[in-house]
């Protein structure tokens, strides 16, 4: 999924080289906005830390690592989002052509529960906070 994410410099920077995994991810929120494009974002947390964290992260006991992924040009394929989606979900992708990326996300038991095809996929932020 990394390999088609721009902006995953900082994450490996913060990271030492090792992009952490997408697979257990928490899903907060899929924002649609429509327009000429529709732009697809997916905020959601990951509970793999960075072993030298910054010093306000660790002054501030942070635990949770959250990032916003923003989707250019989306085009659904399925769009099943029920309560089994809550938790334990897998963000993959696969490189279909030069310019456009099928997205797949999957629930813990394997089932897909959203699928669509990006033309560009970058971080649109990404933080830390203290999940209590």
């Amino acid at each position: 999924m990394w390999s088609i994410i721009d902006g995953k410099e900082k994450v490996e920077k913060l990271y030492n080289g090792i992009l952490p995994s997408l697979e257990s991810i928490y899903i907060h929120e899929f924002a649609i906005i429509t327009g000429e494009d529709i732009e697809l974002d997916i905020r959601f947390d990951i509970k793999d830390m960075p072993k030298d964290m910054p010093s306000k992260w660790i002054e501030r006991k942070v635990n949770i690592v959250q990032f916003v992924f923003g989707f250019l040009s989306v085009k659904f394929i399925d769009f099943n989002i029920d309560e089994d989606f809550k938790k334990g979900c897998v963000l993959k992708c696969e490189k279909m052509a030069i310019d456009k990326s099928k997205i797949t996300i999957t629930n813990s038991g394997g089932e897909v529960k959203l699928s669509f095809f990006s033309k560009w996929s970058y971080i649109k932020s990404m933080s830390g906070y203290q999940q209590y």
